[in-house]
């Protein structure tokens, strides 16, 4: 078969350059969870703490909710039963599970719960906001909805678009 190369360890820092490298979801989040409970810490409403930070209350609970410093006893009671079907069950089913013994709907459990991996951004934030795979699934929407325009207004007007390249 012939001789076995040597093992070669990897250099640190080696592999697949970053797509973007400045992305911190975890800086992101502490940029906006620090003013909101700094905020939330001075009396202030979910809803004034909303609008001074330009978010929706229910981003703002659930920041609040992340930092530890939001409570209340819906809170208490969703995270706890969530944390027992977590268990037994995978993120999904222990979600609707936690919904159905509640009698809470999907949504609002998900609100009630803290984040994971960083804050959701809506479809306008801005790119240096949002993640790799987000900007890579905004593209594919933004391409599909194009494609379907493009068909919708005849597979004639595609043809000529495409010759004329």
């Amino acid at each position: 078969m012939g001789e076995k190369r040597a093992y070669k360890p990897r250099k640190p820092g080696g592999g697949r350059r970053k797509s973007k490298p400045e992305y911190d979801a975890g800086k992101i989040l502490k940029e906006l969870m620090d003013p909101a409970v700094v905020l939330y810490d001075a009396g202030m409403s979910l809803q004034a703490i909303a609008d001074e930070l330009g978010l929706n209350p229910i981003k703002v609970r659930k920041l609040l909710i992340t930092a530890g410093v939001y409570v209340s006893d819906v809170a208490e009671k969703v995270q706890e039963t969530f944390d027992d079907f977590r268990k037994t069950q995978d993120h999904k089913a222990a979600v609707l599970s936690t919904a159905n013994a509640l009698g809470l709907s999907r949504s609002s459990v998900i609100s009630y719960l803290p984040y994971k991996k960083g804050v959701y951004f809506p479809g306008t934030a801005p790119a240096d906001k949002i993640s790799v795979g987000a900007e890579r699934q905004r593209r594919y929407r933004a391409m599909k909805r194009w494609r379907n325009a493009t068909t919708e207004e005849g597979s004639a007007d595609v043809r000529i678009t495409a010759r004329s390249k």
